[in-house]
């Protein structure tokens, strides 16, 4: 239920970000060299509750609280480029955290996590604002499932996981040095079954921020009016993407050397409606190997037919655009059903834009509304 939480918490992000311009991949990125750097140190205190992960094993960690702390290095983006003034000049930059379970001595562990933040104000005042916190990154220092030293521990079957947090938060000036923020927000542990087991582990909770200016603000901060960008003009882009990875299953979870191929293609128009946003309708093909052993009894002889282990589906996206970077999330139908992926699916993805035309684009597919199904890595081109 986590999950589908924030797969419309992440759809929420796009619509009230959205302005009416467009913007060109090609268009000079340099604003005004002549506005300073703005730098800050940011220390952030989180407090969180475990979400049921259905496994005895692991019900005394979550029964306490969960806590945090987060130190942060990041940039003021105060217009010096031109996607900064479309985003209402956000701040971003990296972050390392330290999640402390209870009991400290537990069968989890109290992972160490690095990742890149990004932090964007949808409602902005005299000297506070509105914002949400997008963070990305890996996990570290996990003690994973184990058949014999850690065998009751069934949510997170690797040492590195993946982290996505979201967070929306007030935000409020105390001094020309600082700033502080309070809000609430989820955090998502999973590594996307690339190791077996992977229920993964959902934090939601409340966090405090203080953020202290490297450089001393010793007036109004310097803030420019929107640019004057040529006329936004809708258009429609057309892509596809083709991806590869790898999986284990739950029944493997001890045969650590098995891995099953996973594979997928699609085909995506969209409508850009504005500077930041496009919506689209797409088609996908996927093939999962570890749909073998689903398959299994049906085919003893162990001849089991391709037709069983790929499916299609069409799908509905929101993309939130970040000048090279753009957020992908994605609901879809398939219409075929193998195994036990059932009728609906969804993505959350991220975009690179290598050129105009090439782009890198990373994601995790999700079946039955909140399972990992896979990982997905992969390239696509872009036409307009």
């Amino acid at each position: 239920m986590v999950k589908v939480v924030a797969i419309a918490a992440l759809l929420f992000i796009g619509a009230p970000c959205a302005r009416a311009q467009t913007w060109s991949f090609n268009a000079a990125d340099h604003l005004s060299d002549s506005l300073p750097q703005q730098h800050f140190i940011q220390f952030r205190y989180q407090t969180s509750q475990i979400a049921d992960t259905k496994t005895d094993g692991i019900k005394p960690i979550e029964a306490n609280p969960a806590q945090s702390f987060h130190v942060r290095y990041g940039v003021y983006g105060y217009g010096r480029k031109k996607w900064q003034e479309v985003h209402h000049h956000p701040t971003y930059g990296i972050g390392i955290s330290k999640f402390q379970f209870s009991p400290a001595d537990n069968i989890v562990g109290n992972p160490v996590v690095a990742y890149i933040f990004y932090n964007e104000s949808f409602a902005r005042f005299k000297t506070s604002s509105f914002s949400y916190d997008f963070a990305l990154g890996l996990g570290a220092h996990w003690k994973p499932y184990d058949s014999i030293s850690n065998p009751e521990q069934k949510v997170i079957g690797s040492r590195v996981t993946a982290m996505v947090g979201i967070s929306f938060q007030y935000d409020f000036k105390i001094s020309n040095r600082m700033e502080a923020a309070i809000g609430a927000g989820i955090n998502h542990f999973s590594n996307g079954r690339i190791r077996s087991p992977n229920r993964g582990l959902n934090l939601y909770g409340l966090n405090i921020s203080l953020r202290y200016r490297l450089q001393p603000l010793t007036s109004k901060p310097t803030i420019l009016t929107p640019p004057d960008f040529m006329p936004f003009h809708p258009q429609i882009e057309f892509y596809t993407v083709g991806s590869g990875g790898t999986v284990t299953t739950y029944q493997d979870r001890n045969n650590k050397g098995l891995r099953f191929l996973t594979a997928s293609f699609t085909l995506d128009v969209a409508r850009h409606y504005s500077r930041t946003g496009k919506y689209g309708v797409g088609l996908d093909w996927s093939y999962d190997g570890s749909l073998k052993e689903a398959y299994a009894a049906r085919y003893p002889s162990g001849n089991i037919p391709t037709t069983v282990l790929q499916w299609y589906g069409v799908h509905l996206s929101h993309e939130y655009m970040i000048h090279r970077w753009t957020l992908i999330t994605q609901a879809g139908v398939n219409l075929n059903v193998v195994g036990d992926k059932g009728r609906g699916y969804g993505r959350i993805a991220m975009r690179y834009d290598i050129s105009k035309h090439l782009f890198f684009r990373g994601g995790l597919r999700i079946y039955d509304t909140v399972v990992s199904d896979f990982i997905e890595w992969g390239l696509g081109y872009s036409w307009y």
